[in-house]
């Protein structure tokens, strides 16, 4: 059965069409998850780690206070569990890191890892919290009080006035204060402007029940109305430190002295940072709090700069974001997989388009050179022959034509005896022996008739075996096709 061009044409664009929307093979990764997120202390959390497209053992690790039943799982494109017992109170991360796995899609080494975090609470901590409940409507404490630049120390929540002083080129100050309270509210703080000699911030607090308490900053500035200008300020004559490095970490914003606040990533299981500062004056005193038992997420370390006497010159504030795992790396690793996935989808669609094209050009070019043949050898134009409604025409017009030939070689035939009658009737040998010749002829006639319409009709129902046949005999008789 023959298949046309325009039929090989839509196959090629169905298949093309069902590589193209068929869905993509998901990226392989790890997946992990608790049967509870808040505990008690005491509690057994069931641990899940599930493979997706990958194949080996994961290893577990804990950060916090709890322990695991075991510390690796083996998972082939399914999941495995553990349990976790809760020892501690506060925030405990489990980690789970591929140790020899392979990705099933690609046969290739997979080295992601994922982690989750659970929060323990004792049940000490749950009835303290509940007995403090009815307090913090009524709480108008702060935790902290202050002002940037020049600082000063003592702060207690029960103090409610403090005196500092600041010197003459000190315009402005920045004051800051957190409520205990996470309903309170606070009025008073951020940027103000100084003027010679004592200045009064206040900081009002207001609780959710509208107990209200004020907190006052006597500033007083050096100098007097006459003074003349200040000079500008600079790196050079600004109090506080010149350099702030911790580690290899990376300070955003870029340290400068006059700024006061920045924020640092850490990635690891360290509990405290390596801080190195330099202070501006090699008589200043750096105080570092905070840096001690920092905990996964977000963490706050305090540099407090004090002159020989004990007065506060500058306060600068860390914001570290702790991790255990680089999830940027990881969201970019898995970005990474999943295009190339996508690139091999792509390579391996258009391999098999291209094969498909190949396929077709070569049975196209052989269809075409088979037409070729065929009118070389029979002399007649072939194109359109295995077409039902050509075949039919040429039959019919065939047959009529050899109707006709016949009729005139019949009315030939009957004019030549008239004519010839008396002759013939006179020598009855001769008249029949060419009786005799033209009967032979048309017997001959009629045989290549016969031969062309089989040799036609041979080439429509198995056009190709029969010019093979032909091809061979004249080959064999020493005749040379192109």
């Amino acid at each position: 059965m023959k298949i046309g061009t325009k039929k090989i044409i839509c196959m090629i664009l169905c298949l093309a069409m069902l590589i193209f929307i068929a869905p993509k093979a998901k990226a392989a990764g790890l997946v992990i998850a608790f049967s509870d997120s808040t505990v008690d202390v005491g509690d057994t959390v069931t641990v899940t780690v599930t493979g997706n497209g990958v194949s080996g053992t994961v290893n577990l690790s804990v950060s916090g206070d709890a322990t695991l039943s075991q510390n690796s799982v083996s998972v082939n494109n399914g999941s495995a569990s553990v349990t976790a017992t809760i020892n501690g109170e506060g925030s405990i991360r489990i980690t789970a890191t591929a140790a020899n796995m392979t990705d099933t899609a690609t046969s290739e080494a997979y080295t992601g890892a994922t982690g989750g975090t659970i929060t323990a609470v004792g049940s000490e901590r749950q009835t303290e919290n509940a007995n403090t409940d009815s307090k913090q409507a009524s709480n108008a404490n702060l935790t902290n009080l202050g002002i940037r630049p020049n600082d000063f120390t003592g702060f207690s929540p029960n103090k409610l006035t403090y005196d500092v002083t600041v010197p003459e080129d000190v315009e402005s100050v920045e004051v800051y204060a957190t409520a205990q309270a996470t309903g309170a509210t606070i009025s008073g703080t951020g940027m103000k402007t100084l003027e010679y000699g004592e200045n009064a911030l206040d900081v009002v607090v207001t609780a959710q029940d509208g107990t209200v308490k004020t907190y006052t900053i006597n500033v007083t500035r050096e100098g007097s109305d006459g003074a003349e200008e200040a000079p500008a300020q600079n790196t050079e004559t600004q109090k506080g430190l010149s350099s702030i490095k911790i580690g290899d970490l990376t300070l955003n914003p870029s340290f400068a002295t006059n700024v006061y606040e920045y924020t640092v990533k850490y990635i690891g299981k360290d509990t405290s940072l390596n801080i190195e500062t330099v202070p501006t004056d090699p008589n200043y005193v750096v105080e570092i709090l905070g840096n001690e038992e920092l905990k996964e997420g977000e963490n706050t370390i305090t540099i407090l700069v004090s002159d020989s006497e004990g007065n506060n010159v500058a306060t600068y504030q860390l914001t570290v974001n702790k991790s255990l795992v680089d999830e940027e790396a990881l969201a970019k690793e898995k970005e990474e997989k999943e295009q190339a996935e996508q690139r091999k989808m792509m390579m391996i669609a258009g391999g098999i388009i291209a094969l498909i094209l190949i396929i077709v050009i070569v049975i196209v070019i052989r269809r075409k050179r088979n037409r070729a043949y065929a009118e070389e050898f029979s002399g007649i134009p072939f194109a359109g022959m295995n077409d039902e409604d050509y075949n039919d025409e040429y039959d019919s017009n065939e047959y009529d034509d050899y109707n006709n030939q016949e009729k005139v070689k019949n009315d030939d035939y009957s004019l030549t005896e008239e004519n010839d009658k008396d002759d013939t009737m006179t020598e009855e040998d001769g008249y029949a022996t060419e009786k005799i010749q033209e009967d032979d002829n048309h017997e001959e006639i009629d045989e290549k008739e016969r031969a062309k319409r089989e040799f036609l009709n041979g080439y429509n129902s198995d056009n190709e075996s029969y010019f093979e046949e032909e091809k061979t005999k004249r080959r064999r008789k020493g005749k040379r096709f192109k």
